[in-house]
């Protein structure tokens, strides 16, 4: 896994929005296949299918080495809170907040950009879980082990801020999404394809809805994007 960046371009006026709000958020929910967005998914599918195929020369060994040592000790339990969703719904209430006090449409922005791309994540795992039945590590009987909803909320969160803050703000953030994946292998709770996959879907979710937003208001931002094959840096002026 790696990262691309986008560094920050002028923004232009955003333009009055005339579009439905139902047609906006279809537009965001499809964001991960009509945005670069789509490079996270792909890029993460691919790892994802590439860690299956190598399952017992890669997945069982790391799984074992991981549970055995639980290099994270007790402080999984802020893994496990993270991925909850508890970052992901403080942003989005500040946001909120700060944006009905001060009339601030940009936060207002904010906090509807990051409900949608966890609720959407969120969605999309849950529709997985039950479709694909993995057993978990811990417990065979309990099949909702692929994908890592914990994982997909955390990079939901780390990606949308990355995209509409500053580069510090990104980096602190995709450090607690991995911290949050990681925890869930130290805790037995998924494999490590459970938990590429749940970081390509929240990530996706997370830039797509970000620069759906941003097309349509005709904006630009810099952000970060996890893709694999290399690190790529370039300006955000496309979507």
């Amino acid at each position: 896994m790696m990262f691309f960046i986008g560094l920050p371009s002028f923004a232009k006026a955003p333009p009055e929005s005339e579009s439905h709000w139902s047609e906006e958020a279809w537009d965001n929910f499809k964001s991960p296949f009509t945005t670069k967005g789509k490079y996270i998914l792909m890029g993460g599918a691919g790892l994802t299918a590439s860690l299956l195929f190598f399952e017992d020369q890669i997945i069982d060994p790391v799984q074992h080495e991981t549970v055995e040592d639980k290099p994270l000790g007790a402080t999984s339990k802020f893994g496990d809170l993270g991925g909850q969703g508890v970052p992901n719904a403080i942003y989005a209430a500040g946001m909120l907040t700060y944006g009905l006090l001060a009339k601030n449409s940009e936060s207002l922005r904010d906090a509807s950009g990051m409900l949608q791309a966890t609720t959407y994540s969120f969605f999309t795992t849950t529709l997985l879980k039950t479709t694909v039945r993995e057993p978990r590590p811990y417990n065979s009987h309990i099949k909702t082990s692929f994908p890592s909803g914990h994982t997909a909320a955390a990079f939901a969160f780390a990606s949308y801020v990355g995209c509409r803050h500053s580069l510090g703000w990104g980096v602190a953030a995709y450090s607690l999404a991995t911290f949050v994946g990681f925890s869930r292998m130290n805790d037995d709770a998924h494999y490590l394809h459970d938990v590429v996959a749940g970081a390509a879907i929240g990530g996706s979710y997370g830039l797509g809805v970000c620069l759906a937003e941003n097309r349509r208001k005709d904006v630009s931002s810099w952000y970060v994007s996890p893709t694999a094959g290399g690190v790529l840096v370039g300006f955000a002026s496309d979507y």
